[in-house]
């Protein structure tokens, strides 16, 4: 069969038959929002696969033959039951696209340093204590969401992936922010959410391309002088926090399209 996508997303099926790895021309597979607790062997057969999309399902381990989809640049694994990774992963060499958001994934393995093909890798809402050293040779990630695992600390190498435009660290237990985040000066987006932040660390003044940047629920009582050189600002989130006046330099904000105060003790 000269097929080359198949999309069965939100059919609920709860297993698929071991025909499906006859369409060996498949170059796009979307199980999206079934109910799969396991994957049919047959599927290592569809070597073709560039986009493979098992997010929202109940997958509790992936098979190690998933290594053999060597063409792979999109893999979606987000919203299932994963508490581990099986290291043939780290043989898709070619991925871009690698989302983990919603499992039970406590720890990262070093193997993910392979993938220095990735531009995109999102871990949010795991259970991540710790990141591997590896994670800094990442160094093609422009979007990295951290958001809402356990972590305490960061790896001092994810100071080396400067192509970042997007980094998510809101919602874990970090202590303090590293001053090297500074130096990820092609963010435009920033999230450090519920971070425990009492004021804001001056490093952040050096990313001028912000455009996006949410402080929500932390413990700030006042905003710097210098936040108004972030001129690029268009998103700003101080909701939740123990703001009781702006500072004028909010003024020199002049690309700001939403500003978010609630939850505050202004009068």
């Amino acid at each position: 069969m000269a097929l080359t996508e198949l999309h069965l997303h939100y059919i609920y099926f709860t297993k698929l038959p071991e025909s499906i790895g006859k369409l060996t021309n498949l170059t796009a597979l979307n199980l999206v929002g079934n109910q799969l607790t396991e994957l049919p062997e047959s599927i290592e057969n569809l070597t073709k696969l560039i986009r493979l999309d098992l997010d929202v399902n109940q997958l509790t381990k992936l098979p190690e033959w998933i290594g053999k989809l060597t063409n792979l640049i999109e893999l979606g694994l987000g919203d299932n039951q994963l508490t581990e990774l099986p290291e043939s992963i780290g043989k898709l060499t070619n991925l871009a696209t690698l989302d983990l958001w919603s499992n039970q994934l406590t720890e990262l393995p070093e193997w993910i340093g392979k993938l220095t093909n990735l531009t995109r890798l999102n871990l949010g809402y795991n259970q991540l204590t710790e990141l591997p050293e590896s994670i800094g040779n990442l160094t093609n990630l422009t979007e990295l969401n951290l958001r809402e695992n356990q972590l305490t600390e960061l790896p001092e190498s994810i100071g080396n992936l400067t192509n970042l435009t997007t980094l998510n660290l809101g919602y874990n237990q970090l202590t303090e922010l590293p001053e090297w985040i500074g130096n990820l000066t092609n963010l435009i987006e920033l999230g450090l959410g519920s971070s425990q932040l009492t004021e804001l660390p001056e490093w952040i003044g050096k990313l001028t391309n912000l455009t996006k940047l949410d402080l929500q629920d932390n413990q700030l009582t006042e905003l710097p002088e210098w936040i108004g050189k972030l001129t690029n600002l268009t998103k700003l989130n101080l909701d939740e926090n123990q703001l009781t006046e702006l500072s004028e330099s909010i003024g020199k904000l002049t690309n700001l399209e939403r500003l978010v105060l609630s939850d505050n003790y202004f009068f």
